[in-house]
């Protein structure tokens, strides 16, 4: 059957790869998307493994509409039983881009009325919508007059791993942070280091993706458990074979830091909930006075892009994380995500690399700062000055 995995902008490619590794078939790249094929297996092993995918839905069907009425006549087409039961809760959420409709909602409502009117003329019963917590979601995409109706196999985003019992400010998406971590082209072998950690998402990631431990081993919860057709052994199997422990043999640290003691704690909560603690290290410390592990590795992080701060206030963090990178940081690859591109130049280092990414809703540079060890002429040279 054909799949669609919902990702952020930036990450398509890395949720290819992802998807590669699974095992997945005639895989497409899109916007924000990355489409391929699988069984009712690679379905649920797709919602426990991926890392970078926001959601994974199956369409149901697509057809070209001519207007309201012709939209509405397709949806009482559905035979909705095939995806539902009348005592579940369901949703529909999507997304509208047609000059058809001047209310971008209103295709859902359609969709909405359609299911509610399915099931009162089948069994007399209508189910009840419950945007919060559906058993059930069902996505419209519209484009112009081509609409595509699927069904969310997730339910709740899959950024919702189910490991993070508190959170500080602004915390990192857990999509966003795995998709920077494999961006950062980390191999999982030698130090990873995050000097404005928060509650610990990047930090955790890390350590999961190091044990090979898939990234929703914690949540309980996906739509398709709900569906008519949920094989609960197939799922037992897949959820049981999933390595859980974390390994022993790790020979590198993978450590977070932060000024902000409260969330300090709140990290090594989260990470407590895994189990990773020997695996991740927090501490609560100055970013300036860190001493990064020796022999190297890779740095992410994460700063405030100035929301809360003056203009002053902000440039000396970056002035001080560029002057931290320069002096303690030697062998390392320093990565730095932010949409504050004036900030940027106080690092006063040139970046190898820029990588356009969302953090929600606003656009991002992740930059990437080489930190060699001894003078540029020894490192492209191999010669002493």
């Amino acid at each position: 059957m054909k799949i669609v995995a919902k990702t952020l902008y930036g990450f398509e490619n890395v949720l290819a790869d992802e998807l590669k590794e699974l095992g997945a078939k005639s895989i497409k790249i899109g916007n924000r998307v990355v489409e391929f094929e699988g069984d009712k297996k690679m379905l649920y092993t797709t919602n426990l493994w991926l890392r970078t995918a926001i959601s994974i839905l199956v369409p149901i069907k697509s057809f070209t509409f001519r207007d309201e009425k012709d939209l509405k006549r397709e949806f009482s087409k559905f035979n909705f039983s095939e995806y539902m039961t009348p005592n579940k809760t369901f949703a529909v959420k999507g997304a509208v881009n047609s000059p058809e409709f001047s209310y971008t909602k209103y295709p859902m409502l359609l969709l909405k009325d359609a299911i509610a009117d399915f099931f009162n003329d089948k069994v007399g019963q209508r189910p009840s919508v419950d945007t919060k917590s559906p058993h059930v979601v069902f996505d419209i995409h519209i484009s112009q007059n081509d609409c595509t109706v699927s069904i969310n196999s997730s339910g709740a985003p899959l950024f919702q791993r189910g490991y993070r019992k508190g959170t500080g400010l602004a915390p990192l998406n857990e999509v966003v942070a795995a998709g920077l971590i494999y961006l950062s082209g980390w191999d999982m072998k030698s130090n990873f280091v995050d000097i404005m950690c928060g509650s610990g998402t990047l930090p955790i990631e890390a350590a999961l993706m190091a044990n090979g431990i898939p990234s929703n081993i914690s949540r309980k919860q996906y739509a398709f458990m709900n569906w008519p057709d949920f094989d609960k052994q197939m799922w037992q199997d897949i959820y049981d074979e999933a390595p859980k422990v974390p390994r022993r043999d790790l020979d590198f640290t993978i450590v977070g830091s932060d000024t902000d003691g409260d969330v300090i704690l709140k990290a090594r909560d989260n990470v407590k909930a895994l189990p990773l603690s020997k695996t991740v290290s927090f501490e609560v410390k100055d970013f300036k006075d860190v001493v990064p592990p020796e022999d190297g590795g890779t740095l992410i992080c994460n700063p405030p892009y100035g929301e809360r701060l003056d203009d002053f206030a902000i440039w000396d963090v970056y002035k001080d994380m560029g002057d931290f990178f320069k002096k303690q940081c030697p062998g390392y690859t320093c990565w730095v995500l932010s949409s504050n591109f004036d900030a940027f130049k106080r690092i006063e280092l040139k970046p190898s690399k820029k990588i356009q990414v969302y953090n929600g809703s606003l656009s991002c540079d992740y930059r990437k700062y080489d930190i060699f060890k001894g003078s540029m002429i020894e490192h492209k040279y191999g010669v002493k000055k």
